[in-house]
């Protein structure tokens, strides 16, 4: 697999509409080093991250923390690398 070429500070998750905790993630976003924001869907985050072009962090406890894709019903989402099953890391941060 390709070193990823861009390394993603996640600042912002957007919900979606869903009582199922697999699927409450809609897309995520940060700003770049010039300022300007940048926004996946989580489909796009997740294809990037197995491409190898991208890979996403976020800062969870005063470390950073890796997202990492799970399957869970033949459906893949988003998750930190250090949480057993739902993504409520990814989901505490603020909507933007």
């Amino acid at each position: 697999m390709a070193r990823p070429y861009r390394s993603r500070a996640v600042l912002f998750v957007n919900r979606a509409y869903s009582h199922d905790p697999f699927e409450r993630v809609d897309a995520i976003s940060g700003v770049n080093s010039d300022r300007t924001r940048w926004r996946f869907s989580q489909a796009a985050a997740i294809a990037a991250i197995e491409a190898g072009t991208d890979e996403f962090f976020m800062k969870a406890a005063d470390a950073a923390v890796k997202l990492v894709v799970v399957t869970h019903r033949g459906e893949k989402y988003l998750k930190s690398e250090r949480e057993k099953t739902h993504p409520d890391e990814l989901l505490s941060l603020p909507t933007g």
